[in-house]
């Protein structure tokens, strides 16, 4: 994809491809299971996360009690990083969606890590300033796209970084949570595009059948 086409929402793929080895085995795990809280909004930032295996929800909750979903992080990915860095309370709670494990890196792990791996400094301020642009991009998406285009953007981007995965891991409620619609009009819209061809719908799963026209679609309009 091109600049332009960043992601919908913060996937974690560049930390999973180039740095997951680096947490792996860096402490015993935290189990975490399905709907448990990592961490609160306005929880002290105290640790950084590398998600060993499962799947995290990032969220912000109202007053009311309704929550809106950031990303959703999956396996080999680093999370709960702006916070860590810059010492303000979260603005955002975590939640695991599935069974969860969860090394929790303390800030003293996380100098040595640097201190032995400076390249992982300099790809986590691009990762920070790219995730900056991501969530501008959601903005602008939940602002000005429709619902049909907002939601195969969301799909589009998170097979975009691996052309050979054409199913994604998703539910109706994860959609409906990220992109801002019902889970009845994403329901529709799934099944448009799969008489449209571009993708088949399974149990907590969607596959991709024709990147190109939904790609197109997306972005093109």
């Amino acid at each position: 994809m091109t600049e332009n086409h960043f992601a919908f929402i913060v996937t974690g793929d560049t930390f999973r491809l180039k740095n997951a080895e680096l947490f792996d085995g860096l402490a015993k795990p935290k189990i975490y299971e399905q709907n448990q809280i990592i961490y609160q909004q306005g929880d002290k930032a105290s640790h950084v996360y590398y998600l060993k295996t499962g799947r995290v929800q990032i969220f912000i909750g109202s007053v009311n009690g309704a929550e809106k979903t950031l990303a959703v992080f999956s396996k080999g990915s680093l999370f709960g990083k702006s916070a860590f860095f810059d010492q303000l309370p979260r603005s955002s709670g975590a939640k695991a969606l599935t069974k969860t494990e969860i090394i929790c890196v303390d800030q003293m792990m996380m100098m040595d890590i640097i201190s032995r791996h400076p390249q992982l400094a300099l790809d986590m301020l691009g990762y920070l300033a790219k995730t900056i642009r991501l969530f501008a991009n959601q903005i602008e998406n939940m602002t000005f796209l429709q619902a049909d285009r907002r939601i195969a953007r969301y799909i589009v981007d998170n097979f975009s970084g691996n052309l050979k995965k054409t199913t994604i891991t998703c539910t109706h409620d994860e959609i409906s949570g990220t992109v801002g619609a019902s889970r009845v009009t994403v329901s529709k819209i799934l099944n448009r595009f799969a008489q449209k061809g571009w993708i088949n719908t399974g149990y907590k799963c969607i596959e991709v059948t024709d990147a190109q026209a939904l790609t197109d679609f997306a972005f093109k309009g």
